[in-house]
């Protein structure tokens, strides 16, 4: 099934990761990710883009968190993506530390003291996560050891394919990392964005990639960008069927 491919990383040479604790549940195969305690205000010129994407997303979340997951439901790509962030998206302009929202659609830009430059990929991402620390989702690891089949973990999640070719084979690369790396992945969404620590972590799982890539596809990725996707995929797999069963 996996083909000579073309995958582009800045992070294939990272190192071993380090040592990050998740807090373990009763279930040995379960952890339940901590609640940042950062104020999402609590950002400078010098913070990381990817810090304040998930700090303004926990923000979000914190106060409309149904708009969040209907928003998640729609599939990545389509119109309806756009109409259910339009729910949320004066409060994604409160959140942004002096910043005022310019423009709609697939790619948003923020400007003021500071500019943050985003594409719906990875707000999703980050709001994922953020629902996932403020519902105390047990990560089940059973649940996202998929290996090669996490690559279908969207699809099945919203009951079709995305029209978007890109963001297919993003979320199809996610998830199967996510697949083949489940037991790293509650230490993974501990780490602050942008951190050594996650770096390290998505470079330990590099030995994936190959089996998680199709024939012609080219990935451009970093350590950041592809921990949003992850924590995207993660969400699917811990709720695909709750989603069928509503789709009933």
């Amino acid at each position: 099934m996996i083909a000579r491919s073309i995958l582009t990383a800045g992070f294939m040479a990272l190192g071993v990761c380090g040592a990050v604790a998740a807090q373990t549940t009763g279930d040995p195969r379960g952890f339940r990710i901590k609640q940042p305690e950062a104020d999402h205000r609590d950002v400078t010129e010098a913070t990381p883009p990817e810090l304040t994407m998930m700090r303004t997303a926990r923000c979000i979340v914190d106060d409309q968190v149904e708009d969040v997951e209907a928003y998640l439901r729609t599939v990545p790509g389509s119109t309806q993506e756009d109409t259910a962030f339009a729910k949320f998206e004066r409060k994604l302009n409160r959140c942004m530390p002096e910043m005022d929202m310019s423009s709609v659609g697939n790619m948003q830009r923020a400007r003021g003291t500071i500019t943050m430059r985003f594409e719906h990929a990875a707000l999703r991402g980050a709001l994922a996560e953020n629902v996932l620390h403020q519902n105390d989702v047990e990560l089940e690891l059973g649940r996202m050891a998929r290996g090669d089949d996490g690559m279908y973990v969207a699809e099945k999640f919203h009951g079709e394919r995305s029209g978007d070719p890109s963001r297919v084979f993003a979320l199809g690369f996610a998830g199967c990392v996510m697949g083949h790396n489940a037991d790293a992945i509650p230490m993974l969404l501990e780490t602050e964005p942008a951190s050594a620590e996650e770096k390290s972590l998505i470079g330990a799982m590099a030995p994936s990639f190959g089996q998680c890539v199709v024939e012609g596809q080219t990935l451009r990725l970093t350590a950041p960008k592809l921990r949003t996707q992850i924590a995207e995929a993660v969400y699917y797999a811990l709720h695909d069927s709750e989603n069928s069963e509503a789709a009933e």
